[in-house]
């Protein structure tokens, strides 16, 4: 199902407004110009203005009244399963085979898998994987010092 720019912007819009007011009801910080509800105020704004955004852009397109759902053919909803599958099975992966397989295989596994299937370029998708996978071991490692499970590479790096 696709959603019109302008369904999408209003949905945000409302999101904002809701959130400024939820926000509105937070205690003040004695002594301090501003409080606890700054920076969620700060989201709320910006939701509210980047969905008016959506919306004006939305319509302008559309040069009238659009059509603010279209129903997907049979052919987009079967990938979106699978993609929707295939997010399910990747968490479920990680969840149980992590300590097993070690978050180095198993995330290039997982990578792989899914940039082969929507770029079907071998040489890219392996690419991709190879640096992903580096870049997300050094990023959980040595930037947040997030210990994760090597697996049957534990001693090798």
């Amino acid at each position: 199902m696709r959603i019109h720019d302008a369904l999408a912007g209003a949905l945000l819009a409302a999101l904002g407004g809701a959130v400024i007011w939820y926000v509105a009801g937070f205690p003040r910080v004695a002594g301090q110009i501003y409080g606890p509800d700054l920076f969620p105020r700060l989201i709320g704004i910006g939701l509210v203005l980047f969905g008016a955004g959506l919306v004006l852009r939305g319509a302008r397109a559309a040069g009238g009244l659009p059509a603010l759902l279209d129903l997907p053919s049979n052919g987009e909803i079967r990938r979106a399963l699978l993609a929707t599958l295939y997010i399910v099975a990747s968490v479920l992966a990680v969840v149980f085979l992590a300590e097993r397989l070690g978050s180095q295989i198993l995330v290039f596994v997982i990578l792989i898998s899914g940039l082969l299937a929507v770029y079907r370029r071998p040489v890219l998708s392996l690419t991709l994987a190879v640096g992903l996978t580096v870049a997300f071991d050094l990023i959980f490692r040595v930037l947040l010092r997030v210990p994760l499970p090597s697996g049957p590479l534990t001693g090798v790096l």
